[in-house]
């Protein structure tokens, strides 16, 4: 784990925002559009990730379920119900939100190794749900999204991008909140030591049930946005691969840092599009890449700059400090 976070400056999270906002005027073609939105989606799943393992500690391999439960719950509510987008948004986060609960309430109990295999079930019982019933998911062939709308007419390629980033910006802000709180203080606590977190006055299963429906729900919405950009929900997107990436994004960009999610989330998304000319060679020297950053790299990127940063502010005293102690000698 990175070591935790110490600026109360929200400008770096408004910075990152406005590049964001600025891409559509930088990129030039419809593909490099939708990797923005991919790299947004995947900031999305992964900060919640973030705030659950690299700041409580506790260690989930159920968040690729949320994520499909999200955007199933979406579709359905869309297709079959009827719903409006916005009724169906709020619906399909309610109904992660519940879920959450009454899966966290008896599985947080468990700890490290333990919860993770316990997550890891309830996602192959899902799978298992998903695939089989075919007349109301789709089976593995999945269900169509209906498309976006802004007003009477289908979103546009950058209207879906606004809309992409939106949502990220909403949970970037309160990612960055939370962090720099008494909240994320105390998140960090239970991180390091239940017990004595529990001493000094920290409810930890009120935290880490609270942080656990968040990481469900910031999930079930990275979900949406994923099936409002690819038009189609199927059980892919339940399936080991998206877990793979979550972890990658975690690994690279680093856990239990502000900016980790995002900086990870451009190494997923971007590096493999340079990688697809090597063929055969692109797994092995992606996996390289992310061996070369567990072992010199464990902060991640991430971690790796803010660092490089708290330690040229730490100089900085010692180095004003010198001239007075050479006038008293």
């Amino acid at each position: 784990m990175a070591p935790a976070p110490r600026s109360s400056s929200l400008l770096p999270a408004l910075v990152v925002l406005a590049i964001g906002a600025l891409l559509p005027c930088l990129l030039t073609g419809g593909f490099q559009l939708r990797l923005a939105m991919l790299v947004w989606i995947y900031a999305i799943l992964c900060m919640g990730f973030n705030l659950l393992y690299g700041f409580t500690g506790q260690i989930s391999l159920g968040q690729q379920t949320f994520f499909a439960i999200g955007a199933y719950a979406f579709t359905l509510l869309q297709n079959n119900a009827q719903w409006s987008p916005a009724a169906a948004v709020v619906a399909s986060l309610l109904l992660c939100a519940v879920l959450a609960l009454a899966l966290g309430i008896p599985l947080l109990r468990l700890r490290t190794h333990y919860l993770a295999m316990a997550t890891l079930a309830f996602g192959l019982i899902f799978y298992g749900v998903v695939i089989r019933w075919i007349d109301f998911t789709g089976g593995s062939t999945g269900l169509a999204v209906p498309p976006a709308r802004i007003g009477d007419a289908p979103a546009n390629r950058v209207e879906l991008y606004y809309i992409v980033l939106f949502c990220a910006g909403l949970v970037l802000l309160l990612h960055d909140f939370i962090i720099r709180s008494h909240v994320g203080r105390a998140l960090q606590a239970i991180r390091d030591d239940e017990t004595a977190a529990s001493a000094i006055g920290v409810h930890v299963t009120r935290f880490k049930l609270r942080i656990f429906v968040l990481a469900a729900v910031l999930a079930a919405l990275a979900g949406i946005c994923f099936s409002i950009v690819s038009l189609r929900v199927d059980p892919s997107m339940s399936e080991f691969h998206v877990l793979v990436s979550m972890l990658t994004v975690a690994v690279v960009g680093g856990l239990g840092t502000r900016f980790g999610p995002v900086v990870g989330s451009v190494f997923v998304v971007v590096m493999p599009q340079f990688l697809v000319s090597l063929g055969e060679l692109e797994t092995l020297i992606y996996g390289a890449f992310i061996i070369l950053f567990l072992l010199f790299l464990p902060h991640g990127l991430s971690g790796l700059a803010e660092s490089a940063h708290w330690r040229r502010i730490a100089r900085k005293p010692a180095g004003h400090a010198q001239p007075d102690l050479k006038e008293q000698s």
